[in-house]
């Protein structure tokens, strides 16, 4: 997909489709089709759009460096990626009003309000690939020049 519509199209579809499959099942959490969770598809769904986010955030943090910089601004780059592991069950334990922040335990009462925080951000990494971010579609590799 990022090879037909761009990087940074691709990015915004795969956020906002992470947003949405991440909000909906905190909405329909109590909704069956048949013997089937609706929870449970939508959050299949979900992992399809948070699982692809990696086949499109590899290529771009790849294409998006000079070549010198490529291995360290990848790996800055994954290293701000990761403020998310903190963030986020910062934030959930917040949400649900739990005293634990490392581990949170989610009550059926805060699980709309959790996953709509999840949501938040997917959102925000779509909207930011299109805001910020710069396509790298059938651009030449960037070549560092020599000083």
């Amino acid at each position: 997909m990022s090879d037909a519509l761009g990087r940074c199209p691709s990015g915004f579809l795969i956020g906002m489709g992470g947003a949405l499959t991440m909000a909906l099942p905190g909405y329909w959490h109590d909704v069956y089709i048949g013997a089937v969770s609706v929870f449970l598809l939508f959050i299949m769904a979900q992992r399809f759009f948070g699982d692809a986010s990696y086949a499109i955030i590899g290529p771009y943090l790849a294409a998006v460096w000079p070549n010198r910089l490529r291995a360290s601004g990848m790996g800055f780059s994954y290293g701000i990626g990761n403020l998310g592991k903190i963030i986020g069950p910062l934030g959930l334990a917040l949400i649900v009003g739990s005293s634990n922040y490392v581990s949170p335990k989610v009550t059926l009462d805060a699980l709309f309000p959790a996953l709509l925080f999840l949501a938040f951000w997917y959102g925000q990494a779509g909207l930011m690939c299109v805001r910020l971010g710069f396509e790298t579609k059938g651009r030449p590799s960037r070549r560092s020049t020599a000083l």
